[in-house]
Order: C-alpha cells, then sequence, then structure tokens
C-alpha cells in the first residue's frame, strides 16, 4: 500500500507545483525560475504554457542524455511521461487561477507569496516521494554528477541561466522583459528556506504514508 502511496504522492506534488506556478504567472511580478523559460516561449509563440513547459522539458532531458551519455539511467526517460502530465497540469492550473486577477501592487505580493508556499507544499512532497525528476530538477542532477558537485551548489547557477536566458528570448522577440520581474527573484530565495520549515514538520507524517 506505501508504494502505491508514494506514486499517489508523486502525482499530488506535480499539481501543487503546477497549481503554484499558474498562481505566480497570475501575480504578474515575474514567475519562478521553473516556469520563467516556458512562460516567456508561450508569449512569443502564442501556443499554451503547458505545451512549451513540455517541448522545454523535452530539451532538458536531451541535454541530460548528452551530459551523461552511458552514465544516464534508463528510468529518467519517465522523466518526459512525467513532464507531460506536468504540463497538461499547468494549463489546467491556469484554468482553475483564471479568477485571480490582483488589482495592486500589495495583492500581487500577496498572490506571489502564496504561489511560493503552493510550490514549496509540491516540492516537498516531490522530494519525498523520490520517484523521477521533473527535467528541470533532472539536468541540475545531471550538471552536478558530471561537474563532480552538491545539488545544492550547481541549482543556483542553472537558475540563473535559466533566467537570463528568458531576458534574452523576451528582449529579443517582444522587445519587453516579460516573466522575469522582482517576484522571481523572490521566489528563487524563499521556496528552499519554506521548503525546510514544512520538512522539519511534516517529515515524520509523511514517512508513515510512505
Amino acid at each position: 500500500m506505501k508504494k502505491y502511496m508514494r506514486y499517489v504522492l508523486y502525482l499530488i506534488s506535480l499539481f501543487i507545483i503546477s497549481l503554484g506556478a499558474a498562481i505566480s504567472i497570475k501575480a504578474n511580478l515575474g514567475t519562478s525560475p521553473l516556469i520563467c523559460i516556458p512562460y516567456v516561449s508561450s508569449l512569443i509563440t502564442n501556443l499554451s504554457v503547458g505545451t512549451t513547459t513540455f517541448i522545454f522539458g523535452f530539451v532538458l532531458v536531451a541535454l541530460q542524455i548528452i551530459i551523461l551519455r552511458g552514465d544516464f539511467e534508463k528510468r529518467q526517460y519517465l522523466q518526459i511521461v512525467m513532464g507531460t502530465i506536468f504540463s497538461a497540469f499547468i494549463d489546467f492550473s491556469l484554468m482553475l487561477v483564471d479568477f485571480i486577477n490582483p488589482v495592486d501592487y500589495v495583492s500581487q505580493l500577496v498572490v506571489l507569496l502564496v504561489s511560493c508556499f503552493v510550490i514549496a507544499i509540491g516540492v516537498l512532497l516531490e522530494i519525498k516521494t523520490e520517484v523521477i525528476y521533473l527535467p528541470p530538477d533532472g539536468i541540475i542532477v545531471a550538471l552536478s554528477k558530471a561537474l563532480k558537485k552538491e545539488f545544492g551548489k550547481i541549482k543556483p547557477y542553472c537558475d540563473v541561466t535559466f533566467v537570463v536566458i528568458t531576458v534574452i528570448l523576451s528582449m529579443v522577440f517582444l522587445g519587453y522583459l516579460a516573466g522575469v520581474r522582482e517576484g522571481t527573484v523572490i521566489s528563487a530565495i524563499i521556496i528552499g528556506p519554506i521548503v525546510r520549515v514544512l520538512k522539519k514538520y511534516f517529515d515524520p507524517y509523511l514517512d508513515l504514508i510512505i
């Protein structure tokens, strides 16, 4: 039973992360590094954010294969499957939160902070279940293995890279800065600490389940 609960919780974690990402988009203060490239790509191509998230994930899996070559675990091909599910969750979550339209800066900030908290809950569950990485996490793991560095030391560089690519794409194709604002920085800074706090209090209960 616990084995099945692990996978159920994993799918729930993907939905919660997608919901948090959708809420961050509605805050309109800049999206988290996880979703900033797909978000700007959707503005450029007029495709849904879920569709561009799937394409972005596919590219990241391909990069992992190039980086790790023979060391790429076959089960990590499931990132494509999970990435597809996550992409569908993104579009569904955007429909769910369509009613959220903050009208002033304070309400935007509140919505952003809510999104960070929601994403942190999802990340906690994702980490705890230890099933399959989402592609943005998978590329960080691949680089950490190739460079023989800790995950935590590689992640900030990847986040910065995602943000820089977003800035370049938005300026070149849109002519203005989109998807990157103070909210992007806030998300990058506070989600990790929130996860650590939640882990401290909820780990014992999650251990009972999985």
